[in-house]
């Protein structure tokens, strides 16, 4: 397995994802929330079936989550246990999911440009979900692949001015089931 960190103005937490997959080249991403710890078992089987499709990020409510990678957001809304949830596919193909976000960040629709670190939405716990945090997936041709083993987690920490709680977010819209 290939890691490689990226220092982005030595404040920015990296993930590093290899899909080998499909044959995807090494791609260094943005860790999207900067959290207090991971929790939970990141995909997990149970007889044979798929019950926790990615890792869990424990972040206070309300703390700015951010695309890990460019692309294009592919949806934005609410998605059953998924709650408030956004998918950017990126030009690889390979898709980022971003899940039990408490509000989404003005801007960010369907169809919309987003840049490395460009601003998504706000930690919450919509959704089937017990406590804050964001459910963070990285998805190959559709199926779900555990990104933790190539998490690099820096020991560092993001600017105060992006812990605080996001202020242009816009609250779900509600009409269709949001």
């Amino acid at each position: 397995m290939h890691i490689r960190g990226r220092l982005c103005l030595a404040l920015l937490l990296t993930l590093v994802f290899q899909a080998t997959e499909a044959g995807a080249a090494c791609r260094s991403m943005l860790m999207p929330a900067a959290q207090l710890k991971t929790v939970g078992r990141g995909i997990v089987l149970v007889r044979g079936e798929m019950v926790h499709t990615g890792i869990d990020l424990l972040a206070p409510h309300g703390s700015l989550v951010r695309a890990a990678a460019p692309g294009r957001v592919i949806f934005v809304g609410r998605w059953y246990g998924y709650g408030n949830m956004v998918d950017v596919e990126h030009p690889d193909g390979v898709v980022t999911r971003y899940a039990h976000l408490s509000r989404f960040a003005a801007g960010i629709q369907p169809g919309a440009t987003v840049r490395v670190g460009a601003l998504l939405g706000a930690v919450g716990a919509t959704g089937r979900a017990t406590t804050a945090h964001l459910h963070f997936e990285v998805r190959i041709d559709g199926r779900p692949v555990d990104p933790r083993p190539n998490l690099a987690l820096a020991a560092c920490a993001r600017p105060p001015a992006e812990r605080e709680p996001l202020e242009e977010a816009r609250a779900p819209d509600r009409s269709r089931g949001g």
